[in-house]
C-alpha cells in the first residue's frame, strides 16, 4: 500500500538518514517563508486540527517500523508547520512506546510555542530544530511573511521561553537571507537572541535550491563567515548551506593529512586569506600558518598579495 504520509528514509546533511512523517496537507503553515523550496504557502494558517487521519499516519509508521530499519532519526517535517497537526502527540507516543530505540526529530518554526497542550505532546521529541530568520518584525514580515495572529516579539519570548525548560537537544536554524537579515545591526541582534535562546549549536543556512521570490540569493562564503565569526563566542556554529563549517567543538579530530587536504578543497574553491583558513579549520592563526607554509613550500598553493591582504589559492601549473 502505498505511503501518503510518511517518506524516505533520505540520506540528510543534517541529520544522517532520517525517516519523514509529513502531517498537513501540502502547504499549509503558519509562515509563507521567501525562501521554501516546497513552494508559496496556500493555506496560511495557525489553526491546529487533524489535517491527515492520524490513525493512518500511525498504521503506515507501524508497517515500515517492524521491519526494524535503520534510521538516525524519525523526523516531522515535510511541506508544511507539522505542530499544526492536533494528533502529533499521538504519533510521538506510538512511536515511543513501540519503537522506543528510535530518535525522534521535529523540524519547526516554532511559532505555536505558546500553546501548552503542543508542548506537552512533542516533550519526548528528542531533537527539536527551530527557525529563526529575523531579528526584528520587519525582517520577519520580509522573510517570513507570517500569518496576521504572529507577532515578532511574542514569538521570540515563546522561543527563549521553551529552550529554557525542555528537556530536547536544540538546534537552532538561521537562514541567512542577503540585502535583508545580514546587516551589521541584525547580527548583532541575532547574537542577543542565539545567547537568550542558548541552543546546543547553530546551523546557518541559505538558499540552495529555488525559492518563492526571484529576489533572494544565496549567501557568499564570506557573508556567512560574518555570521560564524559573531556567533562562535557564544555558541558552536555549523554552516549546512553552499559552504560548509563546523566549530571545532563539533568536529571529529582529525590528522595532519587530512587538514591539508581540507585547505587545498578551501583554496580551491575561492582565494582565501588565512583568517578563512583559520575560521575553517578551526585551529590558531600560528598553526594555521604552519599549514599554508607547508604548502607553499611543496609548491602546492600559491599566494597573492591584494588589497585587503595575502591570498591563497591553488598553484598554476606551468605549460
Amino acid at each position: 500500500m502505498k505511503r501518503q504520509y510518511i517518506f524516505g528514509p533520505v540520506a540528510s546533511r543534517r541529520l544522517g538518514v532520517s525517516l519523514g512523517i509529513d502531517l498537513v496537507q501540502h502547504k499549509t503553515c503558519s509562515l509563507n517563508c521567501v525562501y521554501c523550496e516546497a513552494g508559496a504557502t496556500t493555506a496560511l494558517t495557525i489553526e491546529r486540527k487533524e489535517y491527515v487521519p492520524t490513525a493512518e499516519v500511525i498504521r503506515q509508521l507501524d508497517e515500515f517500523l517492524k521491519k526494524a530499519p535503520v534510521l538516525d532519526y524519525i523526523t516531522f517535517s515535510g511541506a508544511g508547520e507539522p505542530t499544526l497537526h492536533s494528533g502529533i502527540g499521538q504519533v510521538v507516543d506510538f512511536v515511543k512506546t513501540n519503537y522506543p530505540q528510535y530518535k525522534l526529530c521535529l523540524l519547526t518554526n516554532a511559532t505555536l510555542f505558546d500553546d501548552e497542550k503542543l508542548l506537552a505532546e512533542i516533550a519526548n521529541v528528542d531533537l527539536v530544530v527551530p527557525s529563526l530568520d529575523a531579528s526584528n518584525e520587519e525582517e520577519f514580515e520580509k522573510i517570513n511573511r507570517p500569518a496576521e495572529e504572529l507577532d515578532f516579539e511574542a514569538f521570540i519570548r515563546m522561543l527563549v521561553a521553551y529552550c529554557r525548560t525542555t528537556t530536547a537537544e536544540v538546534w537552532l536554524e538561521i537562514f541567512i537571507v542577503p540585502g535583508v537579515n545580514d546587516s551589521d545591526e541584525s547580527i548583532k541582534r541575532f547574537v542577543e537572541i542565539v545567547n537568550a535562546v542558548k541552543p546546543a549549536k547553530v546551523q546557518l543556512n541559505t538558499l540552495d535550491r529555488p525559492g518563492c521570490v526571484d529576489w533572494i540569493k544565496a549567501s557568499t562564503s564570506e557573508n556567512t563567515l560574518r555570521f560564524i565569526k559573531a556567533l562562535e563566542p557564544v555558541v558552536p556554529v555549523e554552516a549546512v548551506g553552499p559552504f560548509k563549517y563546523k566549530s571545532v567543538a563539533l568536529r571529529e579530530p582529525i590528522s595532519l593529512d587530512d587538514i591539508d587536504r581540507l585547505v587545498m578543497e578551501l583554496v580551491s574553491r575561492r582565494p582565501c586569506t588565512l583568517e578563512d583558513v583559520q575560521l575553517a579549520l578551526g585551529r590558531d592563526a600560528d598553526a594555521a600558518k604552519q599549514h599554508l607554509s607547508a604548502l607553499l613550500s611543496a609548491g602546492k598553493i600559491q599566494s597573492e598579495r591584494r588589497e585587503r591582504g595575502e591570498f591563497f589559492s591553488v598553484a598554476v601549473l606551468p605549460n
